[in-house]
């Protein structure tokens, strides 16, 4: 504050204010300080009465935190057993396809039958042909007298579909 614009007797009793809030601020801290102690004290005894309690709860509430924990473990572990499985069996998989599909025995069946059919065919055309004995010519004979052996007229032939 400015000295000069503060009055003489203004300056005096603000002095004595101060001085007075002063001893009640230090009177009031002993009083606080002795009332804060006393708090503490009921907060201590407060502590130690209900501690068994206290403790008590939190171990149960531990206890239910390792149930809690133990079940998601154990799903956690049982999710990564399955997904190792799976991934092994699709590893193993990928390795070795597992059986051949199944063969179709017939058409080998079929296809040796065809074979043999073949071969039993080539034996039998292959075959040399049996010699044939001489044929004797036969009798030569002459026509009966009766036939005409002239030939056709055109009218005969265009009815004949000879041209």
């Amino acid at each position: 504050m400015n000295a000069p614009s503060i009055p003489t007797g203004t300056r005096e009793s603000l002095d004595r204010a101060r001085d007075r809030a002063e001893a009640a601020l230090s009177s009031s801290l002993s009083q606080l300080g002795g009332t804060v102690e006393e708090l503490a004290h009921e907060v201590v005894d407060t502590v130690e009465e209900n501690l068994p309690v206290l403790a008590e709860k939190a171990g149960r509430l531990a206890g239910r935190a390792e149930a809690v924990v133990g079940a998601a473990a154990a799903t956690a572990r049982e999710r990564l057993d399955e997904g190792v499985l799976r991934a092994r069996r699709e590893l193993a998989a990928r390795i070795d396809p597992g059986t051949p599909s199944p063969r179709r025995w017939w058409w080998i069946v079929a296809g040796l039958l065809v074979t043999a059919l073949s071969v039993a065919g080539w034996v039998v055309l292959s075959r040399r042909p049996q010699p044939v004995e001489p044929v004797t010519e036969p009798p030569a004979t002459t026509p009966p007298g009766d036939v005409g052996l002239e030939a056709e007229s055109p009218a005969a032939a265009a009815r004949n579909g000879h041209s």
